[in-house]
């Protein structure tokens, strides 16, 4: 809207400025014209009041300023009369009537019809050569050629002009920034607002005051903060519910299930149970992941890892770290244990084994969970951080779970404004990053 505003403002500045240089380029060649008409007035006043004999001598000092005058004889003189407003204002400059001849019937001595528009088509041609004959009061002819003056182009435009349109332009300038920064603050605090929402559902609402249109963009949002509050709370507890009520009939199935004298019907049956168990604990434990309200702290990566590699080990898993970051990262240490948690839970379930490797900059954390199993065929790598969707093939074993490990580690990522890339080693594999803006 800015820069908009200032193109707009710069042209408007430019036309001034051209219809400036115009109006004063005919005012300066008008008044060159009118100097010329003098001139010329001057110099035959100045050689009819000269006696015949002397007129050669006085001719002399009647050349300068682009103005030449010489002596003629009536067998060289022009045929045709000049321009009539050149004539009229000549013979009012001399006093009384003169013969005036020029090369054709047209301007005279380049100056046009009217006396303004003549006088300024003059002084604009006052660089080329125009020579015009005029009679002296005893009969002698004479001719004058103007053109060639060392000041014919219209001079620049004054420093204190150029400064005062400057100065304009600056402070128009300054009233245009600050104007628009006032119309768009509300919608940057709007976008602010917008991206907290995405990560707190609990984030203050938006202030409603300014102008009718910001208070009602205000309201709406607020609105709308409103309903995806209830949304997720109704559905978070209509699924506790639901959990709840599902607990007691599955734990009478599972009673029951003893009851039945064939150990295969029993054992699937007690198996078909533990996953509907599981389902609900997930599918629980996933919604309780995307409505966290953890505070944001300095978290020391490094001693995080470490500890998870240690609680690895008790479980006789091995993990290698590779790097450490440079300083403390602002995350909710909960949710980054969790994901990271799921991504190695997962490299050792599906690929026996899982290395981390830490990339720290001053713009980005990435944390990388590879392991050596068989990876995602590519046309379900965009697909795997969906929840509840599971591929079909190597990676996919029996009671591998619901589908929401790498669905959890996706959400919290955003949360922290990151994302999950995941890519399929060269040396085969799954490497799953973690990037961590860390502004």
């Amino acid at each position: 809207m800015a820069l908009i505003l200032l193109a707009g403002l710069l042209v408007a500045q430019g036309v001034s400025v051209w219809l400036q240089w115009g109006e004063r380029a005919a005012v300066v060649s008008q008044v060159r014209g009118l100097n010329m008409l003098d001139r010329i007035a001057e110099a035959v006043r100045n050689l009819e009041s000269t006696e015949p004999a002397r007129r050669e001598e006085a001719l002399l000092t009647l050349q300068y300023g682009g103005l030449q005058v010489e002596l003629i004889t009536p067998d060289v003189v022009f045929p045709n009369a000049p321009n009539s407003s050149f004539q009229t204002m000549l013979i009012e400059r001399l006093g009384s009537n003169r013969d005036i001849r020029s090369t054709s019937g047209g301007p005279g001595m380049g100056m046009g019809p009217g006396a303004g528009k003549g006088i300024g088509a003059l002084g604009q041609r006052s660089n080329i050569k125009r020579s015009v004959d005029i009679r002296l009061i005893d009969g002698q002819w004479v001719r004058i050629t103007t053109g060639q003056m060392a000041d014919a182009t219209t001079p620049a435009l004054s420093n204190m002009l150029i400064i005062q349109l400057l100065f304009s332009l600056g402070l128009v300038g300054a009233a245009v920034l600050i104007a628009v920064r006032q119309a768009t603050r509300p919608l940057q605090q709007l976008a602010q607002a917008a991206d907290t929402l995405g990560r707190d559902l609990n984030a203050p609402p938006l202030a409603e005051d300014g102008s009718a249109e910001t208070r009602r963009a205000a309201q709406a949002f607020n609105r709308m903060q409103t309903k995806i509050k209830r949304l997720v709370s109704e559905r978070a507890s209509a699924l506790a519910a639901v959990s709840h009520d599902l607990r007691t009939p599955l734990t009478r199935l599972r009673l029951r299930t003893e009851l039945i004298d064939d150990e295969g019907l029993r054992e699937q049956m007690a198996a078909d149970l533990e996953a509907m168990a599981a389902m609900i604990d997930a599918t629980l434990d996933y919604l309780r992941g995307l409505q966290t309200n953890e505070v944001v702290r300095a978290i020391d990566i490094n001693a995080l890892l470490e500890s998870m590699a240690e609680d690895a080990k008790v479980l006789g898993r091995n993990i290698q770290i590779l790097g450490q970051t440079l300083k403390p990262f602002n995350g909710k240490l909960s949710a980054l244990r969790r994901a990271l948690q799921n991504l190695i839970d997962n490299a050792f379930k599906y690929g026996h084994g899982a290395n981390i490797r830490v990339e720290d900059s001053v713009s980005h954390l990435n944390i990388t969970v590879e392991d050596e199993g068989p990876g995602i065929a590519p046309e379900d790598l965009a697909k795997v951080t969906d929840p509840y969707f599971r591929v079909d093939g190597a990676r996919t074993q029996p009671k591998d779970g619901v589908g929401l490990g790498l669905s959890i580690v996706k959400d919290i990522a955003l949360m922290h404004n990151g994302e999950l890339l995941l890519a399929n080693r060269p040396q085969g594999g799954l490497a799953a990053t973690m990037v961590l803006p860390r502004s």
